[in-house]
């Protein structure tokens, strides 16, 4: 600990750099509601303590696709079709299908994803990756089955991508009182001023805008009092929370 604090003492900008970067561990981990004891570990090992939450519980937002793209060249759609013929392994089935859905191609991917699949059957991934080409493909009702059991197996995976996803392919299906309750599970979940506007937007589609009024109200009211460096992370959501207020307002004849 001493070596560090020289360390620190010499080199200003590293201090400086090392408190940003704390302050954004203390703010992830009251975003995700992290266990109490987090807080004493960021705030208590000055310079480590920050770090050893991110190794054990903010890598894991990062199990997204293409994050090997960050630090190695990034393979032709040639070499994945390659790799996927010849080296018939989940991975190379995953980056391969992952490739083709951001060209557009869901329909060629989802093969690759099924193959995927079959060799580990509750992968967070090829799940998630199945799921929306079901949903661009029209089919949000097999998008929904798909979802419903990732978020239940990994309930913040991807940082709930497979939550919002559950929600568009429900309101997609035609199901919005569905939409409506996986918004509602989401904030109980984790109560943001992000998932909270999610809700609102929703509860305005059902028309319960007098309900959404309370809630954003309250949202507001919560984000005028979080510390500034939560606020400024927060802005945009709280600008769309005051346009869907106005909104709220709007329908309730005020």
């Amino acid at each position: 600990m001493q070596i560090l604090h020289r360390l620190f003492l010499e080199h200003p900008l590293l201090s400086v750099a090392q408190t940003a970067f704390m302050v954004w561990m203390l703010i992830d981990a009251y975003r995700r509601r992290a266990e109490g004891y987090w807080f004493w570990v960021i705030l208590c090992l000055p310079g480590l303590g920050a770090w050893v939450y991110f190794l054990a519980v903010k890598l894991h937002d990062f199990r997204g696709p293409n994050l090997g793209g960050l630090f190695q060249r990034r393979a032709s759609l040639e070499e994945l079709r390659y790799r996927a013929e010849h080296v018939p392994t989940l991975v190379s089935h995953l980056e391969l299908a992952e490739r083709l859905i951001e060209q557009g191609a869901s329909a060629e991917a989802q093969p690759h994803l099924l193959a995927a699949l079959k060799r580990e059957p509750e992968h967070p991934r090829p799940t998630y990756a199945l799921a929306l080409c079901h949903k661009e493909q029209g089919h949000p009702d097999l998008a929904v089955p798909l979802l419903e059991g990732l978020t239940a197996r990994d309930p913040r995976w991807h940082n709930y991508s497979a939550w919002y996803l559950l929600i568009e392919s429900r309101a997609q299906a035609g199901d919005p009182a569905g939409a409506l309750a996986a918004c509602r599970e989401l904030v109980r979940l984790v109560p943001t001023l992000q998932h909270n506007c999610l809700l609102a937007e929703h509860l305005l589609a059902a028309r319960q805008a007098a309900e959404a009024d309370r809630l954003l109200e309250a949202s507001l009211r919560d984000h005028h009092y979080a510390p500034g460096p939560i606020r400024r992370r927060n802005r945009r959501w709280a600008s769309e929370a005051r346009r869907l207020r106005k909104r709220a307002a709007a329908e309730n004849g005020r």
